[in-house]
């Protein structure tokens, strides 16, 4: 499974988060939904001695149930969330990857500074407690469908594989994730005013365009080039493969999209405006749009919550929902109800299909435990008929108590529960028996 963003995850930044763009970084900020409702994202180790145990309610009929799994992650000193069967671990200066049955492939020897200097445009940087780095780590070293990872040499960046083939020749300063493309930053010519100059290549390492003045989306496959660095024009929007989405697309300081300029896989969001990937606009009826989804259909928010147009602007799905995923490669999509947590899966089509074993995850209001006096953070787990699955106590804020990869939850997905802001606990998500 591969690590997505969501439309939906904490509330008051809900307008605000589906304008802006982990941008300068490539990656899609998705909207949020009503507060104290929240997903999450990160990874695993023991908890500490004093953190109570979790406790776990027996699994309802037909759905999930989570399965801890005892795996190494807690031998090295960073590591990231499972992703495709893998996790990026890292110790004593020396980095690879861990698969789910505990095979280590080792890649390159980095120190920990570098590993953190990763990010095109300089954007991560040390996090303070076990998830901030997982999470962070999770973002550049999670191992991907296509394979192809970072790979480090002599305080350079190129890409390789698990199987040692270095597939673009470190060369870069920084680096993104390799997705529909990728995006290295190279220092700029002697004497030059700008630091660096970028490119955008391709999964087999072609370069598509070098520039001082350029911005790429590594997940959804979106690259612009522009004419000044310093926000005073438009730049031209392409498709991976070179096609023009839009003439005019929005960037600002510092080389980045403007905050009214989103991408997502289906198209792109301008000032609530949604476009599809050929540059066409869709309908809103007078909407404003905060994401698009499968079938390049819109999606807006309302005081119901999150719900998804047609693309001539009619209501597809009512604005009742708090979560939506991103787009399956089926084209399908996971939604969850805003209240009642019940969860759906739509087709291409938006017909609802019928699935067993799905589950979502709510953090309950904060308490005082009396006989210890310490907060506690309840983490609830439900099946998609809102059944509760497991329950679990955690020592830390609601937003951190625990982090998934993705915000439905299905067989083989994992959970990340953190007692304490030093531990974490694994589980998996496996079918009731």
């Amino acid at each position: 499974m591969k690590l997505k963003s969501s439309i939906a995850r904490s509330a008051a930044a809900a307008a605000l988060a589906c304008a802006l763009l982990a941008g300068c970084g490539g990656q899609p900020v998705s909207p949020s939904a009503p507060e104290g409702q929240t997903p999450s994202s990160a990874a695993s180790s023991q908890p500490a001695e004093a953190t109570p145990e979790p406790t776990a309610a027996p699994a309802a009929e037909g759905s999930l149930q989570l399965t801890e799994r005892q795996t190494a992650l807690g031998d090295y000193e960073l590591f990231t969330m499972f992703s495709n069967g893998y996790a990026w671990v890292w110790a004593n200066g020396e980095a690879g990857y861990l698969s789910e049955d505990g095979k280590y492939t080792p890649l390159y020897s980095i120190s920990r500074e570098d590993i953190f200097n990763i990010d095109v445009e300089q954007m991560t940087t040390d996090g303070f407690t076990l998830q901030d780095n997982v999470e962070k780590l999770s973002d550049f070293y999670s191992y991907p469908e296509s394979g192809i990872v970072p790979f480090y040499k002599d305080g350079l960046w190129g890409y390789g594989d698990l199987s040692g083939n270095v597939l673009v020749q470190p060369a870069y300063i920084h680096l993104s994730p390799m997705g529909q493309l990728g995006w290295g930053a190279r220092e700029g010519d002697a004497g030059s005013e700008y630091i660096y100059y970028y490119d955008v290549m391709k999964p087999d390492g072609s370069v598509i365009v070098s520039s001082k003045t350029c911005w790429c989306d590594p997940l959804n496959g979106y690259y612009f080039v522009g004419d000044s660095f310093n926000g005073d024009a438009n730049a031209v929007l392409y498709n991976a493969d070179g096609s023009v989405v839009l003439e005019d697309a929005p960037y600002g300081f510092g080389n980045c999209p403007m905050p009214d300029f989103t991408t997502w896989e289906e198209g792109v969001v301008v000032d609530g405006v949604p476009y599809d990937r050929t540059g066409a606009k869709l309908g809103t009826d007078g909407r404003k749009i905060v994401g698009i989804t499968t079938g390049s259909r819109p999606v807006f928010l309302d005081k119901g919550g999150f719900g998804i147009l047609n693309t001539n602007g009619s209501v597809a799905v009512a604005d009742s929902l708090r979560y939506i995923s991103d787009v399956m490669e089926d084209g399908s999509i996971y939604v969850e109800e805003n209240g009642t947590r019940a969860l759906h899966h739509y087709d291409s089509e938006m017909n609802v299909l019928t699935d067993i074993g799905l589950a979502s995850v709510k953090a309950n209001e904060r308490y005082v435990d009396e006989e210890r006096l310490v907060s506690i953070t309840p983490v609830l787990v439900f099946d998609q008929n809102s059944r509760q699955i497991a329950k679990f106590e955690s020592e830390i804020e609601m937003g951190e108590a625990y982090s998934l990869v993705d915000g439905v939850l299905k067989a083989g997905d994992w959970f990340y529960f953190y007692p304490s802001d030093t531990a974490v606990q694994t589980y998996q998500f496996t079918p009731a028996e």
